[in-house]
């Protein structure tokens, strides 16, 4: 059940769980008064509305939706890991530095490499209208075609260069009216590679 009320979304009308999962108003109620007892869910009971139903931080650690913040780990001299957990994180937004209005576009394409930008990794993009600054990693739309690609921007004089990081790939120049920036890059999501994974 816990499951369930993250998939149709907080906060979420009993009714509407009930109907989601096919049982009766009444079998909800009991299940829903269990889970608040366990401090797995809070119930908002409005007459007019109905109740409300929303996952505590139990449950959304009972459902599977948090992950645990161990602290820091070295990536330089080694430091004695506690294994406790200090936070946990329910939300992108609880680890990146994200705003409403951003987006996620899954990135195809190895140009950005050098930054650790992998195929299949996500990149957190913030709109924006205006210049970049130099060496900003944006979203551009390309002259004359219904694409879009992931770039450093630099300007130089009357062009704009798009750089990759990866060598195998040469800079792009155009004319600043050419290039249509969509936004830049403030975070990025990617997995380990299957080949620097053993067993994977």
């Amino acid at each position: 059940m816990l499951a369930k009320i993250a998939e149709l979304g907080e906060p979420v009308l009993a009714v509407d769980l009930a109907r989601a999962l096919g049982i009766s108003r009444q079998g909800v109620r009991a299940q829903l008064l269990a889970l608040e007892r366990k401090g797995f869910v809070a119930l908002d009971k409005r007459p007019r509305h109905g109740t409300l139903v929303r996952l505590t931080e139990a449950g959304r650690r009972a459902a599977g939706l948090s992950l645990p913040v161990l602290g820091e780990i070295a990536a330089g001299p080694p430091v004695f890991a506690e294994g406790v957990a200090e936070a946990y994180a329910e939300r992108i937004a609880d680890l990146l530095p994200v705003e409403p209005g951003d987006f996620l576009l899954r990135v195809r394409g190895d140009s950005m490499v050098g930054l650790g930008i992998r195929p299949g990794d996500y990149v957190v993009v913030r709109p924006f209208s205006g210049e970049p600054t130099a060496g900003a990693v944006v979203v551009v739309l390309l002259p004359g075609e219904e694409t879009a690609t992931l770039k450093r921007y630099y300007r130089k004089g009357e062009r704009v260069v798009l750089r990759s990081e990866n060598p195998r790939y040469e800079d792009l120049v155009f004319r600043p009216e050419e290039v249509r920036v969509q936004g830049e890059v403030v975070a990025h999501l990617g997995v380990l590679p299957k080949g620097l994974r053993p067993g994977a």
